[in-house]
């Protein structure tokens, strides 16, 4: 598929409407289809590609990548188990590097790689009504794929297809794999069906407008053979953390732990009036530094202005951060932005399904895969309860204590009496060697069930006494604090729960200078920002509290901290609105 210019015409506006709406159709001669068959083919693809093939069953897919030594891209492709098979789909333009790669270590696995591309030809159903279409186009008895990546054979419009539950362009979507000498009839009957369903053909023009609201990145554009696979942001679909050794993992294991990479991609938001674009791969210069380069750029249907895709310093990567950046000689007034830059709207009623699938995923073991469905879920639907629980006992599991942290505090948010939040939060401090703070949850949870049992008896509780009691553990907690900074007063743990317990009482005054010198102890601290740009607004310090929250959202942006770092955004904008 080839890249137009980035101008928006009337038709363009047209189709993306349609397919925003309803759905649309379109070839997809850009991919090449390689087969892997053999006793040996399963395992072999597993040792050498970043995700954990062994996982799937016949009829399962995944996003996958090969990488080099350096954890550079090679190569990303879908793979698929179809009955005794596996396939690649991959686009051309790096197909034949990647296949060499795998290829490379062949030597004596029982197995064949045989390209299949000209055997079939390839059609995208992208669309939030692209279920809705396939459905009335097969037998009732029959089903679609209900998971993403899910493939089946079926007969669809007289002609057996692979068909795959693929979303390319950010709603619901499908991919048709049609055998090649069937293909004129299966596109011609596709192509009437669509238009008696009120679907549209999507142009190059569209699909790439689409493509770039999705966040999808794009090999020879967003990415090249030399971009580290953590910098495109794929490696969250892309990359088992449980799985065995392959190429490049060390370098995928490091940026996991440590993060701070150099740069990594971002939306850019630019004006809506601007008409003259910058070229693709523009370097992007910030006060006469070079900070990124931009790479792919359209005008969005959705948004009504230029987007763009870039990768950016980590300085500059900053959601919500205004720039002036200047590109081939222009300056260019940019809003930075997370990708995607579309989510599909009303899909909350996913989320419940998501959560059961996620569920399901984690009691076979698969918790990679689990963490994913999980957070989708919480993206689509945040107010969905059970996802917050499951996926911070997950994240426990696996020592991501922080996350695991932030999301029953979340959970508690939503609803304050969450008995298994407090519970959760009792055994993670505990973990973490907070004996203070988990007999504190663990009090907490115990009051709860209380609460819980008297309300199911028709019970009154006396909240007035509840309040007092943990008032009174709150000021036993700050003269424990207070004590032990005796012995030194710039330490970050005392002060920081001190000033926690203020803040909890909210006692704001009291908590600001505990919260400063954490900061200053620890200056990468980003709860400690949030907490304390929340202190300064209370007491009406509004100028301090937002410079605060900048400082928080450019650290917890550098330290990938998502949920301190939405946290901070939303108070920003709060106090600007």
């Amino acid at each position: 598929m080839t890249v137009l210019s980035a101008a928006c015409t009337p038709e363009v506006l047209t189709e993306a409407e349609a397919t925003r709406l309803r759905f649309g159709v379109a070839p997809l001669s850009q991919y090449a289809l390689f087969q892997f068959k053999g006793p040996d083919a399963i395992r072999f693809l597993n040792n050498r590609l970043s995700n954990d093939v062994l996982v799937l069953k016949p009829g399962q897919g995944q996003r996958n990548a090969v990488l080099d030594r350096q954890g550079k891209i090679q190569g990303m492709m879908d793979l698929y188990r179809v009955e005794e098979a596996t396939w690649l789909m991959l686009d051309k333009a790096e197909a034949e590097n990647a296949v060499a790669q795998i290829e490379k270590f062949h030597i004596l696995e029982n197995f064949q790689c045989i390209e299949q591309t000209e055997l079939h030809r390839l059609w995208a159903i992208q669309g939030p009504g692209s279920a809705a279409f396939l459905e009335s186009l097969i037998p009732t008895e029959t089903s679609l794929p209900l998971n993403p990546f899910d493939c089946i054979a079926i007969d669809l419009l007289g002609v057996p297809v692979l068909l795959i539950r693929r979303a390319l362009l950010g709603d619901d979507g499908f991919v048709c794999w049609v055998p090649r000498e069937k293909a004129t009839p299966f596109e011609d009957a596709l192509m009437s069906a669509s238009q008696q369903a009120q679907g549209t053909l999507i142009s190059d023009a569209c699909w790439e407008a689409l493509r770039v609201e999705a966040g999808q990145p794009r090999f020879g554009l967003d990415y090249h053979f030399d971009t580290l696979l953590p910098e495109t942001g794929l490696e969250r679909e892309a990359v088992s953390y449980s799985k065995g050794c392959y190429l490049g993992q060390e370098t995928i294991a490091r940026v996991k732990t440590y993060g701070m990479l150099q740069q990594a991609l971002v939306g850019l938001k630019f004006s809506p009036d601007l008409v003259d674009f910058p070229p693709l791969g523009a370097a992007c210069l910030h006060e006469g530094k070079a900070v990124g380069t931009l790479t792919s750029m359209v005008y969005s249907p959705s948004l009504k202005q230029p987007i763009a895709l870039a990768y950016l310093g980590k300085k500059e990567r900053i959601p919500g951060k205004m720039l002036s950046l200047e590109m081939d000689g222009e300056s260019y007034s940019v809003e930075v932005s997370l990708l995607p830059f579309y989510n599909p709207p009303n899909s909350s009623a996913d989320g419940p399904a998501l959560l059961a699938q996620g569920l399901t995923l984690f009691s076979e073991g698969q918790d990679e895969a689990a963490i994913a469905k999980l957070r989708q879920a919480l993206a689509l639907q945040p107010d969905l309860l059970a996802a917050y629980e499951a996926l911070g006992v997950i994240l426990s599991r696996h020592e991501e204590y922080d996350e695991a942290i932030a999301l029953m505090n979340q959970l508690l948010a939503l609803d304050p009496d969450h008995v298994l939040a407090h519970t959760n939060l009792s055994i993670f401090y505990m973990k973490l060697g907070d004996k203070e703070k988990a007999e504190d949850e663990k009090a907490k949870a115990t009051l709860a069930a209380f609460r819980q049992k008297a309300k199911e008896a028709g019970l009154t509780v006396d909240l007035e006494a509840e309040r007092l009691k943990k008032e009174k553990a709150l000021w036993e907690r700050i003269a424990m604090f207070q004590e032990a900074l005796k012995f030194n007063s710039e330490d970050p743990l005392g002060n920081f729960g001190l000033a926690s317990a203020y803040l909890e009482l909210q006692e704001y005054t009291q908590a600001i200078e505990p919260f400063q010198k954490t900061l200053k102890a620890q200056p990468k601290h980003s709860v400690a920002y949030a907490s304390l740009g929340k202190c300064l607004a209370a007491t009406g310090q509004t100028e301090q509290a937002r410079e605060i929250l900048k400082q928080g959202i450019e650290v917890a942006a550098a330290k990938g901290d998502l949920m301190p770092l939405k946290a901070m955004q939303a108070h920003l904008e709060s106090l600007s609105s």
